[in-house]
């Protein structure tokens, strides 16, 4: 058995086999903890400037004007088609890949807003403008998904709404809004026989507690559903038993939610989703075939077709570190370690080849992202890691080097990397090129011994429409999956982005924009305010040019 598998089944082993943990601590609203852990302060994601320019779609998916949401549609997938419709208003019930009489429902109701002939059953063309309305709504959301790394469960949440998170126990997780009235529990107890968890099921059901009581219940098979309500605060839940544990989730939100969007609760509900066996999720399938995006001759810094729009030439916004704001502009480097013992990419490289759903590009390039660190140095000598710290993300292109921005470093004397929550596997890093006004930063580990790196996609092989997902550590804790389309191809003041609707969640900062194949198609940078889904990524090959860019120099070191 793998060690983690075991690790997974230590963690539940020990834990009281009878609780009522789920709801426990759900139905009382306790104060989180107002940083994570170690004093760590989230990095903010770089934002432009307040305005709005033309999304613009570029080039569209090449035979697709539909940009890549043709062959979804035609797949005919009842789940999908569910999904669709939450996201769309058309359906507040849970997504459960059954056709049943109230998904015809939700469809007649679809066809009349659309003024199509009401039947119940969905046409292709339909189905992809409710395609269309869902991925709004999602984007809207800033719609992201939490994959467990050793139980393998999923869970997906508003990453507009929830911003603040922290570990549970057991392997469980706590995603709060910013005031506290929205929160998402995950809890994980230890295993049950078929009697147990019945009586489980009972002690839910029956929850009558002054203000708190569960309104409704209702078992299947080895899991159950329920919703309840304390005041002015709802909530919703349901529990998976697993022969090695039980998995459950608790969402509380306001009572106004259910009017101003009353399909969120049903998306949580539909995409909380437990495999089979709990335990570390499966690898992805091995490609098969490694090859070369051949569409164009892709080159370092090749330039985007004409018919890629440019961004409107908007200045940059202030940092908190730049001149004139009592800090310096570029972070510190630290004096030289042993140097490159191994080169950075060059292109065109081979790239993966195998297409995989969501989960298979997340553990395809999980182990290739990291937390950044960037400290202050105390007078001993040693970093202060409990002062003024700020995170991010970064992304391991070889077994030494890792892309991350610059303004996750500004102002700061030690940086480091690290996985583990409680950062017993934090080494420190030294920047090998640093380019501040372009917000490219590479920085190296003094051994090549990274365990898992991605390869580079080249700018000019990515297609307006794609499929892209977004992997970083916005609190610091674990990694988290946005899900999106690549919306365009930009450029501004010399420099090539990839805009894109995958969430960009603050801290997110360095973190990895990639591809349904898990290559490396930029690093995220920051999104628009005032907008919804018009995020950005430089592109990865930027990273690889070494003279001035974006109106600054890049040094290497």
């Amino acid at each position: 058995m793998a060690k983690r598998e075991l690790a997974a089944k230590r963690k539940l082993r020990g834990v009281a086999a009878v609780a009522t943990l789920i709801l426990a601590g759900a139905i009382s609203l306790p104060a989180l903890a107002q940083t994570g852990k170690g004093g760590l302060q989230p990095g903010r994601t770089r934002p432009a400037p307040e305005a709005t320019p033309s999304p613009g779609t570029g080039p569209a998916v090449e035979g697709d004007e539909s940009n890549g949401l043709t062959d979804i549609a035609a797949a005919r997938d009842t789940r999908v088609l569910q999904l669709a419709l939450i996201w769309a208003g058309y359906s507040t019930r849970v997504a459960t890949g059954t056709l049943d009489g109230a998904t015809q429902d939700s469809v007649k109701a679809y066809q009349r807003d659309i003024g199509a002939r009401v039947t119940g059953s969905i046409t292709q063309d339909q189905m992809l403008e409710l395609l269309r309305r869902g991925g709004e709504a999602r984007a809207k959301v800033g719609w992201t998904s939490y994959i467990n790394q050793e139980l393998g469960y999923r869970a997906g949440y508003p990453g507009v709404l929830l911003t603040k998170a922290r570990a549970g126990a057991n392997g469980g997780r706590v995603l709060t809004s910013a005031d506290e009235t929205r929160r998402l529990d995950i809890e994980v107890i230890g295993p049950m026989d078929e009697g147990q968890f019945r009586s489980f099921f009972e002690s839910v059901r029956t929850l009558n507690e002054g203000a708190k009581r569960v309104t409704t219940a209702e078992m299947r098979g080895n899991s159950f559903a329920f919703e309840g309500q304390e005041g002015n605060t709802r909530f919703v839940g349901r529990v998976e038993r697993r022969a090695e544990g039980i998995v459950g989730f608790t969402y509380f939100y306001p009572s106004t939610d259910s009017l101003s969007n009353p399909g969120l609760v049903a998306a949580i509900a539909s995409e909380f989703t437990v495999p089979d066996r709990l335990g570390p999720p499966a690898p992805p399938p091995a490609d098969t075939e490694v090859g070369l995006y051949t569409k164009d001759p892709a080159q370092v810094a090749t330039t985007p077709s004409a018919g890629d729009p440019a961004p409107p030439e908007t200045p940059r916004p202030p940092r908190p570190d730049s001149p004139g704001q009592g800090g310096p502009a570029r972070p510190p480097v630290r004096p030289a370690d042993a140097g490159d013992q191994v080169p950075l990419p060059t292109l065109p490289m081979e790239v993966a080849t195998q297409v995989l759903d969501p989960a298979g590009v997340f553990q395809k390039v999980k182990d290739a992202v990291w937390v950044v660190v960037a400290a202050p140095m105390g007078r001993n000598g040693l970093p202060n890691l409990e002062g003024n710290v700020s995170q991010g993300s970064a992304v391991a292109v070889t077994a030494q080097h890792l892309f991350t921005n610059c303004h996750v470093l500004e102002g700061q004397q030690y940086f480091g990397i690290f996985r583990n929550e409680d950062m017993s596997d934090l080494r420190q890093v030294s920047v090998k090129m640093q380019d501040a006004e372009g917000d490219r930063c590479i920085i190296r580990v003094d051994k090549p011994d990274l365990p898992a790196f991605v390869s580079i996609r080249s700018h000019a092989d990515v297609v307006v429409g794609e499929r892209a997902y977004t992997v970083g550590a916005p609190s610091g804790l674990d990694l988290t999956l946005g899900e999106g389309l690549v919306s365009a191809k930009r450029r501004h003041e010399g420099q090539q982005y990839v805009q894109t609707s995958a969430p960009i969640s603050p801290g997110s900062s360095g973190g990895g924009l990639f591809d349904a194949r898990g290559n490396l198609l930029g690093i995220t940078t920051f999104m628009l305010r005032d907008t919804q889904a018009l995020n950005f990524a430089i592109a990865a090959e930027e990273f690889l040019r070494p003279g001035p860019t974006a109106g600054g120099g890049g040094q290497r070191r």
